[in-house]
């Protein structure tokens, strides 16, 4: 039987308010002491025992909380889903010296700025919220510099001066793929990525992250998301298509050459033959000057330029396919072709939460709505600790929330433990390595606010000479009509780097001769293609 909501909320609103006195005003972490970090503590439950975690409560303490969250206009869904996570802590075990407002923090910027002030001239000890970057910058430049907030927006920019998150930094997922795509083996990555300003920051910590955990990036490339012919030009490209495509073409003109024009031995004639029908099954000839795929946009963007790489030669049998968090819940999850691919995502959200959550609500808990719940979890456990407020926040043990361990830098910014899924072609991928349960050992190296904007960079590659790929007798080698060049090549060796010349083995050649009269070449005029996966396109 689920509960009323109206009820809940009238409850915590009869809850007896108070007036307390912030215990700490400075927010530069200098409690915040790495070389004692021990495993973290439980903030789920920690509520029910307070006396042992947070201090004294009985009839201690009194504590204004206001929540500025968006109840009503386009983000209302959001909003009263972490309004919901906030009562739920609250039926868990009221509080009665602890008041708690609801503001909403809907609108226009004028309104918002209204609502803001409102709320802060109640002089609240700690403010749960907002959810977007823009009202967490104006409270901060409006707020005493002693009052702690605890918001939900994943931009960096606007954390610091006492306004933390606890949602998880987008940029956390980057490197710890990135950290896989090591663990793998592969020694360079592509990176694509959507052509806006969260796609470029993104961009930015994988290269960051690359330099760091030693993998080349050999090409970025940006497109447009959602539009299908920005993204198949994009996927052409990465594909090294034209160059690729006409190193086929070039290799199989030389093939059906010979074998129409030139006196041959059986031998000779079979092997030729052979490697004519292997190329002509395909449209493509040579290798990949890139090991990885990194897809940073969304699982849709992501599903479509996979497609396209299918359609111009390039499929995860030949690289491997890597995404960061936002795959999470995607149709990607389920797609078959994309079977064997990995992305890191947060854990799932505890068994406890999402029971006690669907009770109040009725339905289950997004992330956003876990968020919310260790949100006001920490804040009740900063409000009734002995410690300082930030000497609670910044605890570099962290804590267990719903979804795992989390901690606080003294940036504002949150630190998720996440985990390694791998596509299995089902609804449900599978979990390849879970995520670290405290952090003994440091899990970030890059910093959002710390990486500079990285320009589009074209495929660092050697080219493909069709002549590598293919095998003629050596008496043909010299004659200029079956001679081959590097075509596509966009490569500067490194210092002191040693560019091997590559050998090529030739069919071996036997007395009797065979001319073949009505053999006719393959003929190689391109494939018609009308559609490719679900995506309309054109040529």
């Amino acid at each position: 039987m689920y509960m009323n909501k109206f009820l809940i909320f009238g409850l915590i609103s009869a809850i007896i308010s108070g007036c307390g006195t912030n215990k700490s005003g400075l927010w530069h972490g200098q409690d915040y002491n790495t070389n004692a970090v021990t495993n973290p503590s439980d903030i789920q439950d920690a509520y029910l025992y307070s006396t042992s975690l947070y201090g004294s409560d009985d009839g201690g303490r009194a504590a204004d909380i206001a929540v500025l969250l968006p109840f009503s206009g386009n983000a209302k869904n959001a909003g009263n889903d972490i309004k919901t996570s906030i009562e739920t802590a609250f039926l868990r075990k009221p509080k009665s010296n602890v008041k708690i407002s609801f503001y909403d923090l809907s609108g226009d910027t004028s309104h918002k700025r209204e609502v803001i002030n409102h709320a802060l001239n109640t002089k609240p000890d700690v403010i749960i919220g907002p959810l977007f970057a823009e009202d967490a910058k104006t409270i901060r430049d409006l707020k005493s510099s002693s009052t702690p907030v605890i918001s939900f927006t994943s931009d960096v920019s606007a954390l610091g001066n006492g306004v933390i998150t606890t949602n998880l930094i987008p940029t956390q997922s980057i490197e710890t793929i990135v950290q896989q795509i090591k663990q793998d083996g592969a020694k360079s990555m592509i990176i694509l990525a959507p052509n806006d300003k969260s796609g470029k920051l993104m961009v930015s910590v994988a290269d960051r992250a690359g330099d760091i955990y030693d993998i080349d990036v050999n090409g970025i490339f940006y497109y447009e998301s959602g539009k299908p012919e920005s993204i198949k030009d994009t996927a052409m490209n990465a594909a090294m298509y034209k160059t690729r495509n006409a190193a086929n073409t070039r290799a199989r003109e030389i093939l059906s050459d010979i074998l129409t024009n030139e006196k041959l031995n059986s031998s000779e004639y079979s092997n030729l033959e052979n490697q004519l029908e292997k190329l002509s099954r395909n449209e493509t000839l040579g290798k990949l000057p890139y090991d990885a795929v990194l897809f940073l946009g969304s699982g849709e963007d992501s599903k479509t330029l996979a497609s396209f790489l299918r359609y111009y030669g390039i499929g995860n049998r030949d690289v491997s396919f890597y995404g960061t968090t936002l795959w999470h819940a995607s149709d990607i999850t389920s797609d078959f072709t994309m079977s064997g691919a990995k992305y890191a995502t947060l854990p799932d959200i505890s068994d406890n939460f999402v029971s006690l959550y669907s009770m109040v609500s009725g339905h289950e808990p997004d992330y956003l709505a876990s968020f919310g719940y260790d949100g006001i979890n920490l804040a009740l456990g900063m409000l009734f600790t002995q410690k300082s407020e930030s000497a609670y926040l910044f605890d570099p043990s962290g804590y267990i929330g719903t979804t795992g361990a989390f901690r606080i830098q003294p940036s504002g910014e949150s630190e998720r433990a996440l985990r390694i899924m791998e596509l299995n072609g089902s609804d449900t991928a599978n979990t390849i390595k879970p995520a670290p349960v405290n952090f003994l050992v440091p899990l970030y190296n890059v910093r959002a606010n710390n990486v500079k904007s990285v320009s589009a960079r074209e495929l660092s590659t050697r080219g493909v000479n069709p002549g590598d790929y293919i095998s003629i007798p050596e008496r043909f080698m010299n004659q200029s009509k079956y001679k081959t060049k590097t075509i596509g090549a966009n490569y500067v060796p490194k210092e002191s780097e040693i560019i091997d010349t590559p050998i090529q083995v030739f069919a071996p050649s036997e007395p009797e001769i065979v001319q073949n009269p009505e053999f006719e070449p393959v003929k190689l005029e391109s494939v018609s293609r009308k559609n490719i996966d679900s995506v309309e396109i054109s040529e």
